[in-house]
Formats: C-alpha cells, structure tokens, sequence
C-alpha cells in the first residue's frame, strides 16, 4: 500500500456501524446504527488544496458529501456504515468488533449515489451517479481488548480534467456531452490506483442560455503516475440534434492533478466548425500551458 501524503483536518462526529452480524445497508434506517462501540473511527483530512483552487478548507463536509466506511475481514466485507452530509455524527463512527485484524476502507466524494463497496480493489462509480472528487484511506485495523480511537488520513484518489469553453456561444446550444475513455471509473484503494478496468465515462452539462466561458469537469482514476485521455466533446440543442462535435486525443493527465483544456468551442463562422485550443494544468496550483 502506498504512503499518503499531506491532507485533510477534519473532526468527525459519533454515530456507528451496526453489530457483527448485521451489515447496514444503503437503505438501513439510522435507527440501525449502535450509539458506542469499542472501536471509534475518524476521518482526518488535512489542507488540501481544491479543485477550484479557493481557500483549502478544515472539515471534511468542505470537500465531499458522502461518507463510506467499511471493514474487511481477508477481503470480505464485515461492516459498512453510509454518511452524508447534514447527518449527526458526519466524519466519525462508532462500532465493537470482536479482537482481531481487519482492513478498512474510508472512501469520501460527491456523487449521488455510492458505489460498489463489496471488493476494496474494485470500488465502481457509474456513470448515471456522476463522478467527483474522491479522497481514501485503505489500511490495517488491529481491535483489541480496550476500546480504542483510530485516526485515519485520507489523500485523494482522482484526477481530473477541466474544460474552460471561451469565445461566442450558438444560440441553439441546449447541452454537451464530455465523453472520455483512457483511463478508469473503477478505484483500487488497495494499491491506490485506477482499476483495470478502462472505462467510458461520460457527463452531460445542461448549458442552455448560458454565456461563456463555461467550465466543464471531469473526474477519473489513474492508473499510473501518468496517463491520457481521448476525449470527444458533442454540442446538442434542444431536440438533442447534434450541431458539433470535437474529438481531442491524448490528453496527458497526472496523478491527483488537474489538466485544463481552454479555448473556444466553436468558430465565429459556423457553429459546425470547432476552434479549440489546448492548455494544461498538471497541479492543483501550478499550470502547464501547451497548444496543438
């Protein structure tokens, strides 16, 4: 398992896992979930700098709006507990196990629904939910006999790719596709990379009436300290007729780093001619300016 390096402070409030030998589940009322325990849990998260690059913020609920935290026993899965945002209790849990070794995995993002949790090496995000920013911890748990407190780091797990669309905007513009492939939707928080999976990701942004520029992002998991993506970029209006389309191939990424791609989106002569221009950024704070 690599190393994580500087992150998040946060404080995590108490609520639990269930028992042993009920799991809870994404539907499990909170009613479900033991008040203490003897082992607490809480997610520490240091100052990070983020995506928009404001101010890094000092909880947890700055970065993400869900919480998963789950432990494995020899990689089955024992307890799971879901957070969000707003809950009692946001950041921290509280459980008993029984004294032994386990793993748990700590996962915190933003997309509307969880992903898979059942495998720590295939954590799968779809496409439906969108992709977000996403932070982890994945490590050893050793309970012994007197409760205990484990503080855990999480660092971030994504990379991602902005796309700033600049210059005069059609009319008709209803909404565009950024679809891309290269690099994977599925998270292995056991070595800390993009699954193996190489996945096709796609989000919509509704665009109508807006004015540029517009800032389109995309998330995905890397599965090396560098990779690339192709991406295609489809402009639709509101019968969803396709009026442009731009494929962009090899977009060099870095591991949890951002790449941005400016420029305009269409031609002042036809909104079927498109005029992009390439600029990088391959850190969250410092940029990389290239053109094609």
């Amino acid at each position: 398992m690599r190393t994580f390096g500087t992150m998040l402070v946060a404080v995590l409030l108490l609520t639990g896992f269930c028992s042993c030998e009920k799991m809870i589940l994404d539907d499990d009322p909170a009613g479900s979930i033991e008040p203490e325990g003897n082992v607490v849990i809480r997610a520490n998260v240091y100052d990070i700098v983020p995506f928009d690059k404001t101010r890094a913020g000092q909880l947890i609920g700055d970065y993400c709006t869900k919480l998963c935290f789950v432990v494995f026993e020899d990689g089955v899965q024992k307890k799971k507990i879901l957070q969000k945002k707003g809950d009692d209790g946001f950041g921290q849990v509280s459980t008993t196990l029984p004294e032994g070794n386990y793993q748990l995995l700590v996962l915190a993002h933003s997309s509307t629904s969880n992903p898979s949790l059942a495998k720590p090496d295939f954590i799968q995000f779809k496409n439906a939910d969108g992709f977000s920013d996403t932070f982890y911890y994945y490590g050893n748990l050793v309970v012994a006999a007197e409760p205990k407190t484990y503080d855990v780091t999480m660092q971030r797990a994504t990379s991602m790719l902005r796309v700033i669309i600049t210059g005069q905007l059609p009319a008709e513009l209803s909404r565009i596709r950024v679809y891309y492939t290269g690099e994977s939707g599925v998270f292995n928080a056991v070595e800390g990379w993009g699954g193996s999976v190489n996945s096709k990701q796609y989000i919509f942004y509704d665009v109508a009436e807006q004015a540029a520029p517009l800032t389109l992002e995309a998330y995905t998991f890397l599965r090396d300290d560098l990779g690339s993506l192709d991406v295609t970029l489809t402009a639709y209006d509101a019968k969803d007729y396709v009026i442009a389309e731009r494929t962009l191939e090899n977009i060099p990424m870095k591991n949890r780093m951002v790449t941005e791609y400016s420029g305009a989106l269409f031609s002042s002569s036809s909104v079927n001619e498109l005029g992009f221009t390439f600029t990088g950024e391959t850190d969250w704070e410092v940029y990389q300016h290239l053109s094609d």
